[in-house]
């Protein structure tokens, strides 16, 4: 990207609207800002480099990418994308064995909702909703030859297939969302067509729409009944997104105007969990609420001059290019007005998904988006009268987007080595390979410090081999390396409560049964109400008192 900005930086192109790239600025650049003062280094990252990669797809969008054939033609790979992802989708249905292509993905055990290539169903249907909805705009809006629609057809049907076999419901909420957008905003482009055209596309959209549909409802019920979802759906479920979405309304209340720094909801969401919520509440399943939390009252702020920015120039463009052009034109279909509505449809479905998701914080579903909010920027089409023209303020983005890019570069050059071997470690750690996994954290620290996982990678594979180990010294020399492998993370993350109860495994196996109960003290400070942590401090006391016990009692060996 950086590449063809720099070659490009003095072509003219249609531009993008000015307030949409300030607006972006800001509210990114305080997301840099906050992400770069968090107080955990590491855990702040997926936050920084998923907003850089969203910015260099932004800005390549609404500066440089602009033909609208260029852009359906992506579509139709990103189309071709979501067949595959469907494809492994249907034998995970098909089998509920947790299948997945790539052996160092692992999901989890979501019986036979599909997730592709992703490790959670919700985000694979995240990822269709959007494409679905470009495929059905492009299909019945855009330019193209008949046979090219209808791959575009099928491409959408084939995506809403995918999200049937996810058994999302917030995916089955938000596509209904986005067909009631799209269908809206068709209807509203025909009523300038004439009376006899509205009623004749209309009555067949409307009949089409309504037939999907009962179809949808029909089958995801169905399908629900099948993933034994449908009994949940007003129970457990619901209960832990509220109970999570308290923790992040808490975790506001700490600090409400700048937030808690990115990334920290792992950690308070663990200090205000419910008694209730017994799986790690790593997100909030709330994409505002998250944002509330971590970035507070400006970050909110920030996004809704964004979003509100967006929403305008798009529903400006889609005026422009649906409803007004129609009363002058002789030609209905338009490339970009498909794209348009297919942007405002895809923004209406993640409007509710994100209220009951997590979407933004996937990188890939990230980026979409980021394509969707660049076709709302910049449309692409020049007004009458006018000819394309290079500004400096287009020079002055498309500057910016080649210094983020060589700075993303530099970036990926310089983590990547060690995210390689950490992800090694953690691999080999998961398939019982300690020895393996020593090795690879080991190398990994060689240009990474900063990472506790690493750390803890190196402690627990300590730990598992000083278990195994029946030489006493090796033994103990082992539990001292993992000792100092989970306090040092300890140190980068003291608010992670991982390593504490690591640390008190240690003593406990050492039997330095006060130094444990202080690292237990800690953890459940930490994290107070963890079911799985109170049951490891009672098997700790327990253990404590047989230890007792089991000490021979003083002998007087004096001769009488």
């Amino acid at each position: 990207m950086s590449i063809l900005a720099l070659f490009s930086i003095a072509r003219p192109k249609p531009q993008p609207n000015q307030i949409c790239l300030l607006s972006t600025a800001i509210f990114s650049g305080y997301l840099l800002v906050r992400a770069l003062l968090s107080p955990v280094d590491y855990v702040a990252r997926p936050d920084l480099y998923s907003v850089l990669g969203c910015l260099l797809v932004y800005l390549f969008v609404a500066c440089l990418f602009t033909d609208g054939k260029q852009r359906s033609w992506f579509l139709f790979f990103l189309l071709a994308l979501a067949m595959a992802h469907v494809g492994i989708g249907a034998l995970q249905f098909r089998d509920g064995n947790n299948f997945m292509p790539i052996s160092f993905l692992e999901r989890f055990d979501y019986g036979r909702r599909a997730s592709g290539f992703y490790i959670c169903p919700n985000h694979l249907a995240g990822l269709l909703e959007v494409l679905g909805i470009f495929g059905l705009s492009i299909a019945c809006w855009g330019r193209w030859p008949v046979w090219v629609k209808l791959l575009a057809l099928y491409g959408s049907g084939v995506c809403y297939l995918g999200v049937l076999l996810s058994a999302s419901r917030a995916g089955f909420i938000s596509s209904a969302v986005s067909f009631v957008v799209f269908v809206g905003l068709s209807l509203w482009a025909l009523r300038k067509t004439g009376k006899q055209a509205f009623v004749k596309i209309g009555g067949l959209v409307i009949a089409g729409v309504a037939l999907i549909f009962i179809i949808g409802d029909v089958y995801s019920n169905k399908l629900l009944y099948l993933n034994d979802r449908i009994w949940t759906a007003n129970q457990e479920a619901n209960d832990n997104r509220i109970d999570l979405w308290k923790a992040a309304f808490q975790q506001f209340k700490l600090k409400p105007f700048v937030g808690t720094g990115s990334g920290t909801y792992l950690f308070y969401g663990r200090q205000f969990r419910s008694t209730r919520m017994v799986s790690d509440p790593v997100v909030v399943h709330n994409d505002y609420l998250h944002l509330l939390a971590e970035y507070g009252i400006t970050g909110a702020a920030g996004f809704l001059f964004f979003f509100g920015a967006h929403l305008v120039n798009g529903w400006r463009n889609y005026q422009r290019l649906g409803p007004k052009r129609i009363v002058v034109s002789t030609r209905l279909m338009s490339n970009s007005l498909a794209l348009q509505i297919g942007a405002l449809a895809a923004v209406g479905a993640y409007i509710v998904h994100s209220a009951l998701d997590f979407n933004l914080h996937i990188p890939a579903n990230a980026l979409l988006l980021a394509f969707v909010f660049g076709l709302l920027a910049n449309p692409g089409v020049l007004r009458e009268n006018q000819a394309p023209a290079l500004t400096k303020s287009l020079i002055g983005w498309r500057l910016a987007l080649a210094i983020l890019g060589v700075v993303t570069a530099i970036q990926c050059f310089r983590l990547l080595p060690a995210e390689y071997f950490a992800e090694r470690a953690r691999v080999a750690l998961r398939d019982n390979e300690p020895t393996a996994s020593a090795s690879f954290a080991v190398r990994a620290l060689k240009t990474e410090q900063k990472n506790p996982n690493i750390y803890y990678y190196l402690g627990q594979a300590g730990m598992l081999e000083g278990n195994t180990a029946s030489d006493p010294a090796k033994r103990a020399f082992l539990f001292q390396v993992a000792s100092v492998g989970f306090e040092k993370g300890w140190a980068l993350a003291p608010q992670d409560d991982t390593f504490p109860i690591a640390l008190a495994s240690i003593y406990d196996a050492l039997e330095r049964f006060p130094e444990a109960e202080w690292m237990y003290h800690e953890a459940i400070r930490l994290d107070p109400k963890s079911v799985s942590t109170k049951e490891g401090y009672q098997a700790h006391l327990e253990k404590w008192r047989h230890a007792e016990v089991a000490k021979p009692e003083d002998v007087d060996l004096s001769p009488r």
